[in-house]
């Protein structure tokens, strides 16, 4: 069993809790992503200046949630599953876009997911949201997304995003064998729910990470990932593992005196 299992078991509750309240709940399944990825070797992501932004996706203004979870039993996941519960892009232009609630959670699983990968999934779901038109201010706990208003017109979804980041995420976590995504978009209260089980699986997250600082040993933590460590989920426990090594290098050099 997988420490995420109960958040899994918790997610499935909540969404059938929404379907129950009649909320308008869309399900496709991914195929060959239609989103182009620009990867981490490839140009900056989008850059949608305010003025150019058809639809704010979470925020400072709103409510914005985004987690991700790892667990080892492919059976658990729909492969490919794309759920939307509330309204996709096309119909947010046409109610004049704005400041949107939003929620995403990503579920990835496969037999060698073992804890010691969630991490790594977590930093993979920020490559997988390298798309043109679509930009990530910020995530972790509150994320806050824009989509130009080219992509609007242009037809941008949920389906399309959701089958790009489903595509990167095979491709940059190799372990996995089945893997879904989650948007809501319906209102703030919905958001709400999902972040309730969203800090709580970032809790056990961050515990599992500061676990691991009792095995760091001597010498330098050096940082392999590419993205920036404002939007980085493991920033504080970056900052943990430096407080940690200049404690014990301070030790050190007592004991030489």
């Amino acid at each position: 069993m997988s420490v995420f299992d109960p958040y899994v078991a918790r997610l499935r509750e909540y969404e059938s809790d929404l379907v129950s309240k009649g909320r308008d709940v869309r399900v496709w399944f991914a195929d060959s992503p239609s989103v182009p990825i620009l990867t981490s070797g490839q140009a900056a992501a989008s850059l949608i200046l305010k003025e150019n932004t058809a639809i704010e996706l979470g925020g400072p203004r709103t409510v914005g949630t985004s987690f991700a979870m790892c667990i080892e039993d492919p059976d658990q996941l729909c492969d490919g599953r794309i759920a939307l519960i509330g309204p996709d892009v096309p119909d947010l232009c046409k109610a004049s876009g704005g400041c949107v609630p939003f929620g995403q959670v990503i579920l990835a699983a496969g037999p060698r997911m073992t804890i010691d990968i969630q991490p790594r999934l977590e930093r993979e779901q920020h490559n997988a949201m390298r798309i043109p038109g679509y930009m990530v201010r910020g995530a972790g706990d509150r994320i806050w997304a824009r989509i130009s208003r080219e992509a609007c017109d242009s037809g941008f979804s949920f389906r399309g995003l959701g089958g790009a980041v489903i595509s990167r995420i095979r491709v940059g976590v190799a372990e996995t064998t089945a893997v879904e995504i989650m948007f809501v978009t319906s209102n703030p209260e919905d958001v709400a729910g999902l972040e309730n089980i969203g800090s709580q699986v970032r809790k056990l997250s961050h515990d599992l990470r500061r676990q691991r600082l009792r095995q760091v040993a001597e010498g330098v933590y050096e940082c392999e990932t590419a993205i920036s460590c404002d939007v980085c989920p493991d920033s504080p426990v970056c900052a943990e593992i430096r407080q940690v090594l200049v404690i014990r290098k301070k030790a050190d050099e007592l004991r030489q005196i």
